[in-house]
């Protein structure tokens, strides 16, 4: 959050230049976690928990819990209700304490900031033979998270003189490793770490994981301080970037104070009186009604009349064009809103300049008495008005969310209403992101080369951003790269939750000669040929074809290779346990000659399930080759002589039922026992 700066008068001084650093105040992981569980407190459909603090600060957290939400530790997990919804905080948490939520089916909201987040991948994506070095608080819930995504060998130094006492044990000089640092890290101190690790592993790849707008605070908090005879830091005690703050305040003016509220002001009313300018700074989870409340208790020590609202409304008494201000809503209607300014010039903000959409009702989104953020266009002396937009704090707004997404890898949502043309057809398509146009090219729609882009007008698409151009306010995006990161968790999940005997509905999506590939939604399986059937088959093809719906089951999953065998046979459909319930020794059946061998020929009795006709039981004369008496296709009729369950072999007899048959039954029954054997 940005603020103005003020110089108060006083009667004991001429001037007090006071200065609020204009990056103070919620950041914008902070602000994204904040948003989230405020949104959920409002809807209070479930009992709200917090896994550790959301944000490092005593005071805000203080106003959760009196809103309802009950704060936990690892511990309390296993006793929660199977109802509840957890949040995780902003610093983000470990690897196992998510996949222990998932195994528990407990629901939770993930509010880790982007920027620790990114963290989390660039380590998750690194083998058991990478070393993971990290720069930062061992103890801090970040790093923590962080590290539980290392496979391998993993080590965290506090700072540089940290690297440079434990030089350590186990990791080699030469091995490939990989360098991150706490978001909220110094940035000179990073600057020297960085140097110290390149030179103890030559091989190191260095991830430049600060926060920038940690930076921009660090870099704005010692120009100010450098400047003031005193500096007050307010923040959180306990919260990593506020103590980064102080120290860096400390460094450059002696006068240095940390105060977590307005109240610890009392005890240096003495060096506040006789300051003359005096710098106030924030971290990342120090609500901006706090540093207002700071601003007025240095009013009231200064024994100024003016309270903070009323020199806000001060300074904002001559406005010039392009200039951001707040004004309260005083009439709304269907083409316009007036915002009341403080000032005497009435603000107009035009349909047009709230929205692009047609059909907007304005009564909708905005109330008389209601804040609105704006920006000064054109002024008219004449009629006392001034021409107001939101539609480009909006798109400010929205640009630094595309622009932190570009960073993260977190994807967006907006809707496609344009379609691009050259003259080689199709160029891609516009979606909107709030009032922001990002353009998606042609081969990244997902749509494939030559088809109608026309099909995605209109639609609502999730999109990576893979390119984006600051000065010229442009981004590119992916839908192609979004649905891949969309298969790769659904493919995780999957991996996660599948056994072996899970049974799936799926599709067949390519042949092979040695099996099929059958789709299961997020993954592929293979359905070997010798799964296809218990009879014998030649190739795929005979049994299944692509794009056929089939059912079948894990056989065996290699979580890890992440390969999936699949069973197709079932004791269900085992031909002999069909044989067995539906025929017994001594039966006459009709049968088709499949195959023909120098010592029988092979009948089929049912699909899958056949026979040998000993070429001694073909008919009551020897015969010396029975494709002299039988051919493939022939439709004959047998009686079934013996059936060998262990060794699957069926025994059949066409002599067995000629005339004068007592001799043929008594060789049919002995060539079953030989075949047996």
């Amino acid at each position: 959050m940005r603020f103005p700066s003020f110089a108060m008068t006083s009667q004991k001084k001429t001037m007090t230049e006071i200065k609020i650093s204009e990056y103070s105040g919620f950041c914008f992981g902070v602000k994204r976690a904040v948003d989230m569980i405020n949104a959920s407190i409002d809807s209070r459909d479930k009992k709200i928990f917090c896994l550790g603090e959301l944000i490092h600060n005593r005071i805000f957290n203080q106003t959760l819990t009196d809103r309802g939400v009950t704060f936990i530790s690892v511990e309390d997990i296993d006793s929660l209700p199977k109802d509840a919804l957890v949040f995780l905080r902003a610093h983000g948490t470990t690897k196992q304490l998510v996949e222990k939520l998932d195994a528990l089916g407990i629901e939770y909201v993930d509010a880790t900031c982007p920027y620790v987040s990114k963290i989390h991948k660039i380590v998750a994506n690194e083998n058991c033979d990478t070393a993971v070095f990290v720069i930062g608080d061992a103890k801090h819930p970040e790093v923590e998270g962080i590290m539980s995504f290392a496979k391998g060998k993993k080590r965290v130094f506090k700072d540089l003189s940290d690297i440079n006492a434990s030089h350590p044990e186990g990791f080699k000089s030469e091995e490939d490793c990989i360098l991150a640092v706490q978001t909220t890290f110094s940035g000179a101190e990073w600057e020297k770490c960085k140097a110290e690790m390149q030179k103890l592993y030559p091989n190191i790849r260095i991830f430049e994981t600060i926060c920038s707008v940690t930076e921009n605070r660090q870099k704005k908090t010692r120009e100010l301080a450098s400047n003031c005879d005193l500096t007050v830091v307010v923040g959180g005690r306990n919260s990593s970037n506020t103590a980064k703050l102080f120290a860096i305040a400390s460094e450059v003016c002696k006068n240095s104070l940390l105060i977590e509220t307005s109240s610890e002001l009392d005890e240096h009313a003495e060096k506040i009186v006789s300051a003359t300018k005096i710098a106030i700074a924030a971290g990342a989870s120090t609500p901006s009604g706090i540093i207002q409340e700071v601003y007025n208790k240095m009013a009231d020590i200064q024994k100024e009349e003016l309270s903070f609202a009323e020199m806000l409304e001060q300074s904002f008494k001559t406005l010039n064009t392009g200039e951001r201000v707040t004004g309260i809503i005083s009439a709304v209607n269907p083409a316009e809103v007036k915002v009341d300014l403080g000032t005497k010039h009435t603000g107009i903000l035009p349909y047009d300049e709230i929205t692009s959409e047609s059909g907007v009702n304005l009564n909708d989104l905005f109330k008389v008495g209601d804040e609105v953020e704006v920006i000064c266009g054109k002024f008219s002396d004449f009629d006392g008005t001034v021409m107001l937009s939101k539609k480009k704090i909006d798109m400010h707004k929205y640009w630094e969310a595309i622009k932190v997404a570009a960073e993260s890898g977190e994807l967006l949502e907006g809707t496609i209403k344009e379609i691009i043309k050259n003259e080689k057809g199709y160029a891609g398509v516009i979606a909107y992101y709030g009032p922001n146009k990002v353009f998606i090219p042609a081969s990244q729609t997902g749509i494939a080369k030559g088809e109608e882009l026309e099909t995605l007008r209109g639609q609502k698409v999730s999109f990576k951003i893979i390119d984006v151009n600051d000065q010229r306010k442009r981004a590119v995006g992916s839908i192609k790269a979004s649905n891949k990161i969309s298969r790769k968790a659904a493919e995780e999940e999957f991996f996660a939750n599948v056994q072996e005997g899970d049974k799936f509905e799926g599709k067949v999506r390519a042949l092979m000669s040695y099996g099929a590939f059958i789709n299961l939604g997020p993954v592929d399986g293979m359905l070997h040929i010798s799964e296809l059937s218990w009879g014998r088959l030649k190739k795929p093809e005979e049994v299944l074809k692509e794009g056929e719906t089939i059912n079948v089951f894990i056989k065996a999953v290699d979580k890890e290779k992440k390969r999936i065998s699949l069973g197709y046979k079932t004791e269900e459909n085992d031909p002999w346990n069909i044989f067995k319930n539906n025929y017994n020794i001594g039966d006459v059946v009709d049968a088709t000659i499949v195959s023909i061998m120098p010592f029988g020929a092979f009948a089929e009795i049912f699909p899958d399930f056949d026979g040998l006709i000993h070429i001694s039981q073909i008919a009551d004369k020897p015969i010396s080759n029975p494709a002299s008496v039988l051919k493939v296709g022939d439709k004959v009729t047998v009686k079934i002589t013996a059936a060998d369950f262990e060794k699957r072999r069926l025994s059949l007899s066409i002599r067995a039922l000629l005339e004068n048959n007592d001799v043929a039954e008594e060789a049919a029954e002995a060539v079953a026992e030989e075949t047996a054997e």
